[in-house]
């Protein structure tokens, strides 16, 4: 049986690198996915995919309104929503402390924090509604581990996506809601193309994110999305409360 067989899932920044991969693979293995993204529209990949299986909203994760009313379409139309993967992101201002304005903490704060916390909010409010059990995961970063001078905003950004998945975990485990997060590395996408074309450094900064790792490579996102799947589905039955790192051993250094 195929693992993910009558599960219904949200996939926020579905339409990105991580997103994707998790999209395409979660389908393969029978689920249905709505795709939350702020893109006009899903890539053509996924679209191919069909609508009996891919649903694409584009959605700010910023806004309550918009993400209640697309979960209640989603139930209505598929079910309740029982899986959750939070992996849309932004990297935001890369300044210091003292330069970084208040206009740059909102911004990355407000994706990468309010947006989990709203999405969280809404699926497991359904959840509990129906009394039906389900999964969150949350895409972290090993930059929600360790400082670093790069991107200090990010780093908290996803330090505290980290501790709400675990505060959640707590909370629902007697509801039969798991919530873990996923410790990425560095990953072949968009974001880190952009790091790299911002970077005075140039390839140079890839170069060296990449030179940190253990296993002296990035991750493709298909290797992101089998962590995702594991999370997602009964095989991970006993686990909640986790950072699952996949990041080439970055933080076991």
């Amino acid at each position: 049986m195929k693992r993910l067989a009558g599960r219904i899932a949200i996939v926020t920044g579905g339409a990105g690198g991580v997103g994707s991969a998790i999209t395409a693979l979660f389908v393969s293995e029978g689920a249905k996915v709505a795709i939350f993204d702020s893109k006009d529209t899903a890539p053509d990949a996924l679209a191919a995919l069909g609508e009996a299986a891919v649903r694409y909203y584009k959605v700010d994760i910023t806004d309550e309104g918009v993400i209640s009313a697309a979960i209640s379409n989603i139930a209505a139309e598929w079910g309740v929503p029982d899986v959750l993967i939070n992996a849309a992101a932004i990297a935001g201002s890369g300044k210091p402390t003292h330069e970084a304005t208040v206009a740059d903490f909102d911004a990355v704060f407000s994706v990468n924090v309010k947006g989990t916390f709203l999405c969280t909010k809404h699926v497991i409010a359904g959840l509990l509604a129906v009394g039906q059990p389900g999964s969150i995961v949350n895409i972290s970063s090993t930059y929600g581990v360790i400082g670093n001078a790069d991107i200090p905003l990010y780093h908290g950004t996803k330090a505290a996506v980290r501790l709400l998945s675990k505060c959640d975990a707590v909370t629902y485990a007697g509801n039969g809601i798991r919530s873990n997060s996923v410790v990425l590395g560095s990953t072949r996408t968009e974001m880190t193309q952009r790091a790299m074309e911002e970077s005075a450094e140039g390839a140079a900064y890839v170069r060296k994110l990449i030179d940190a790792h253990p296993m002296k490579r990035q991750a493709d996102p298909i290797e992101i999305a089998r962590v995702a799947l594991f999370l997602a589905s009964d095989e991970s039955s006993f686990v909640t409360g986790a950072d699952i790192a996949a990041d080439g051993g970055y933080t076991a250094q």
